[in-house]
């Protein structure tokens, strides 16, 4: 699904990056919603189109592992994803009679899907039936592992949280997550601990808003690649209203706040300032992105999730 970004924003930001980034498919949203409302959106970060296969000749395949045994379950896909570009994988349940594991899936849900996958639950192999203590992986070829979310082999209970977290808040359980714009490749092994808030922003349950669209870095650091860039702090992020503070070395003069369809919600102009709290609007839930103009005249942008 298109919903290009680097158009909306018009201005690109520049990175490092190794030989291995940016270069395969990474898992870029994450929904585990309520009952069967279950997304994952795949994201294309290389310079080229991926095929992903066909049904004679998968290439990808993708699913989860059950209650912690070790053995994921492969659904082939099917398709191409162009690059810098997403494609959107949605639970088939359209069935608005449906009861049980063939409840529907909410209408909403369905209407930012580009495929719909595994219409028929057979407990033995339900790759896209999965729940907050499932891993999922991303696979090539069948056996190379691309990316996964969860930790091999583990059964985390209700799902995996912030190791050492006191109130035990499950991310991968009724929750929308998104990849930070700063990875730039899958994992490739599974982790020895998995922790969630390393490469994932939470978003609340059944937020649907973001998929289609992918903020990373790959991008931008394709089209520019100056190695100097102004930068700037914001805080808090994740944000839940009131106050945001921005903070940069280098004096910013004007701050824009821009949601995923590329609507402008605030604007502000400043007085060469090192240092700003801006009062934001209540908004929808969801991934926005504050781009920044500084003194120099250069420009620089930051994902800020809101909940």
């Amino acid at each position: 699904m298109k919903r290009n970004l680097l158009t909306a924003f018009g201005f690109l930001a520049a990175i490092a990056m190794s030989a291995q980034d940016c270069s395969d498919l990474i898992i870029s949203e994450y929904v585990e919603g309520s009952n069967n409302n279950k997304a994952i959106e795949l994201y294309n970060a290389s310079s080229q189109p991926i095929n992903l296969g066909t049904t004679s000749n998968p290439v990808y395949s993708m699913g989860r592992e059950r209650n912690g045994n070790a053995i994921p379950m492969l659904l082939p896909i099917t398709g191409v994803i162009e690059p810098y570009q997403t494609k959107v994988f949605v639970l088939d349940k359209t069935d608005p009679n449906g009861t049980g594991v063939d409840e529907p899936v909410f209408p909403e849900l369905i209407a930012l899907a580009d495929t719909l996958v595994n219409p028929v639950y057979v407990e033995s192999n339900s790759p896209f039936y999965f729940n907050g203590d499932d891993a999922f992986y991303l696979v090539k070829n069948g056996s190379v592992l691309i990316d996964m979310i969860g930790k091999t082999g583990e059964d985390p209970g209700g799902g995996w949280s912030v190791p050492g977290d006191p109130n035990t808040r499950w991310w991968t359980e009724n929750n929308t997550l998104v990849r930070k714009q700063s990875v730039l490749r899958g994992v490739s092994a599974s982790p020895t601990v998995f922790d969630p808030s390393l490469e994932w922003d939470s978003l609340p349950v059944n937020t649907f808003s973001n998929l289609g669209i992918h903020v990373c870095d790959c991008e931008f650091a394709k089209v520019n690649e100056q190695s100097s860039q102004s930068s700037f702090e914001v805080f808090p992020n994740p944000f839940e209203g009131g106050n945001l503070v921005l903070k940069s070395a280098t004096k910013m003069i004007s701050f824009t706040l821009v949601s995923a369809n590329g609507q402008v919600v605030r604007e502000r102009e400043f007085v060469n300032s090192n240092y700003q709290t801006i009062d934001l609007p209540q908004v929808t839930p969801g991934m926005y992105m504050i781009l920044m103009e500084f003194e120099d005249g250069s420009r620089n942008y930051q994902k800020l999730i809101y909940r």
